[in-house]
């Protein structure tokens, strides 16, 4: 399985995409994701379907076969990256947890995620009354 083929597999697991939006998030031009799309059908892995809303347009889905490559390939990652990242300090493990989603936003063409709203400077002491 390409990268593309895996950014693919994902997007379309996620959410419904369209195949321009599909082009955007693997990083192939618009007329290759056609390339794409036919290589993950003959795979065995993508079904499309017309669009009953709209003709010209295709709803794609992955097939029970694409799911199992899908998970198959996700499990591998996560035991690759976990093995990366097993010497790692645990500053820089939690460094790298918040630069990530950025990254990932960066590899789809997503806005990056909200900033999380910084904790309150020192020790909170609730008041008590005597």
């Amino acid at each position: 399985m390409t990268v593309s083929q895996y950014l693919a597999l994902r997007a379309i697991a996620r959410e419904r995409v369209t195949a321009t939006e599909l082009a955007r998030r693997t990083g192939v031009s618009g007329p290759a994701v056609s390339q794409l799309l036919t290589s993950l059908a003959t795979a065995g892995w993508l079904e499309r379907q017309p669009d009953p809303a709209d003709r010209r347009h295709q709803t794609l889905t992955l097939s029970p076969a694409g799911t199992t490559a899908y998970r198959s390939a996700q499990t591998l990652l996560h035991r690759g990256v976990s093995t990366l990242l097993a010497d790692l300090p645990k500053p820089e493990t939690d460094q790298l947890a918040r630069l990530l989603p950025h990254v990932e936003a960066a590899l789809a063409g997503t806005a990056p995620p909200r900033k999380r709203p910084p904790p309150p400077h020192g020790p909170h002491r609730p008041h008590h009354r005597p």
